[in-house]
């Protein structure tokens, strides 16, 4: 007579409990996993930047080096200039005529009611041709001379010229407007060179 045995498995009904953990545990290794990921992820980028930025840095290395090169080669390929050429430079700098610059500054002291309309330049003389509003209280000579005297009393024109004078005006009425046609001339100082700046 053969013994009979009965198999019972314990492990085949896993309690709540266990099954929840193993979910937690699983839960754990994919958030770690993911972090992993991450970092090393991050890590390479920072890495990648840092070569570009090596690379960068190397690359402007080498041209320092090459304008330094140059510049050596043009030092060692310049001229030395002497004391005669650098007080002739001086002279010449200190001598020049800007004309841009006191065309500037005629500007700047012409009223409102006075407008430049042309100026030339002939033997050392500036003319400078303009009209001027007229007024009843005032004579025309009297508005004329006193741009003259506003060119003179302004130093910075005037220093370029050893005599600013009225040579004459004459009224005419365009389209019912009385107005005064003026010319004035500025004899420039004859050590002063011209210079169309």
């Amino acid at each position: 007579m053969s013994k009979q045995y009965i198999v019972i498995n314990l492990n085949k009904a896993e309690s709540a409990e266990t099954r929840m953990e193993r979910v937690k545990e699983r839960g754990r290794w994919i958030v770690f996993g993911i972090l992993f990921a991450l970092l090393v992820g991050a890590n390479a980028r920072v890495l990648m930047i840092s070569l570009g930025y090596n690379s960068i840095i190397d690359k402007k290395k080498k041209e320092i080096s090459r304008l330094k090169e140059e510049i050596n080669k043009l030092q060692s390929q310049g001229k030395n200039l002497s004391k005669y050429d650098i007080l002739s430079f001086a002279d010449l700098e200190q001598d020049r005529f800007l004309w841009a610059q006191n065309m500037e500054k005629m500007g700047k002291v012409t009223p409102d009611d006075i407008a430049i309309t042309g100026l030339r330049y002939k033997r050392e003389k500036l003319l400078i041709y303009g009209i001027a509003l007229t007024f009843e209280d005032r004579k025309d000579f009297e508005i004329i001379d006193e741009y003259v005297q506003t060119l003179r009393n302004n130093k910075e024109f005037s220093k370029n010229f050893s005599r600013i004078k009225y040579v004459g005006h004459n009224k005419v009425n365009v389209r019912g407007q009385d107005i005064i046609r003026f010319e004035i001339e500025a004899k420039s100082k004859k050590n002063k060179r011209k210079s169309f700046s």
